[in-house]
């Protein structure tokens, strides 16, 4: 698959998220009502499916910081590993990138069927399918951000080194009506893995493979679920607020901690479109 060469003007900035979360003051309009959403942005996910067997993904995911430097703040990333392109195989690719919850979402969102690159973007439906490709990213993460959020997400996160424990709270305000049960789900990812990785484009690094390429934004699991958690049954009220817990322990050594994020997203159980997203550095 072929890129659009005039993405690549765009600056690529790789942002460090801080684990420290804050809130602006809220804006107070003339009429003296404060508007919630003057002081939040919608966020998106984009789910990016690859694999470091996949020579046209390292241009996706140039596609996908692209967005990342011209949103800042506004995108989170998952990287998924899955399908045939993500297999180990000797000698330099011998890593596994993997983990049964990318699996479970390829193989339920039919991606590597496709073919990769492609992704989701916040998991929206169109024209039948939420498989979109890097071509279109740009777009429809525009389409997303030209709309007021309907949801505010917070996040406090506490990380124990030594036994690997992590204790998560979400605050979740909601600004607009939804009649279906919510979902919250806790993506865990990973970035600065310098492996190999297959390229067929010159533009972004040596081919037919970059010894030392970076990967980014690698999902390694999640702290509840494939399909994470529901947050309230019976739909939500503009207004309403919610709060939830949510506990893990990683094994210590496994993965490289500095270097991981929590990615927290809200979605529809029903047309499984996401809300919102935001995202946390883990220490």
């Amino acid at each position: 698959m072929k890129i659009k060469k005039l993405l690549y003007i765009i600056p690529i900035l790789i942002l460090a998220f801080s684990a420290c979360d804050y809130i602006d003051e809220p804006y107070t309009e003339g009429n003296g009502t404060v508007n919630p959403t003057d002081t939040v942005k919608r966020k998106i996910l984009l789910e990016d499916f690859t694999g470091h067997q996949c020579p046209n993904c390292p241009a996706a995911a140039v596609v996908a910081h692209q967005l990342e430097a011209l949103y800042p703040g506004q995108i989170q990333i998952v990287t998924i590993h899955a399908g045939f392109f993500s297999q180990m195989v000797s000698p330099n690719y011998l890593i596994d990138f993997t983990c049964t919850e990318g699996v479970a979402l390829d193989t339920y969102f039919g991606v590597s069927t496709i073919g990769n690159p492609n992704g989701l973007v916040n998991r929206k439906e169109y024209s039948g399918s939420r498989v979109i490709g890097p071509n279109d990213w740009p777009s429809k993460v525009a389409e997303f951000l030209a709309m007021e959020p309907d949801a505010d997400i917070n996040l406090g996160c506490s990380y124990n080194d030594g036994s690997g424990a992590i204790d998560l709270t979400v605050d979740v305000d909601f600004f607009s009506d939804f009649s279906n049960d919510i979902m919250i789900c806790a993506f865990l990812t990973e970035d600065s893995i310098i492996a190999y990785q297959k390229n067929n484009d010159p533009a972004v690094g040596t081919t037919p493979e970059i010894a030392n390429y970076t990967h980014m934004h690698v999902l390694r699991g999640s702290m509840n679920g494939t399909w994470g958690d529901t947050l309230t049954t019976g739909g939500v009220s503009a207004n309403d607020s919610y709060q939830k817990t949510i506990n893990y322990s990683i094994s210590t050594g496994t993965w490289d901690t500095e270097h991981m994020h929590i990615v927290v997203f809200i979605y529809d159980a029903t047309t499984l479109e996401v809300i919102q997203s935001e995202e946390i550095k883990l220490k």
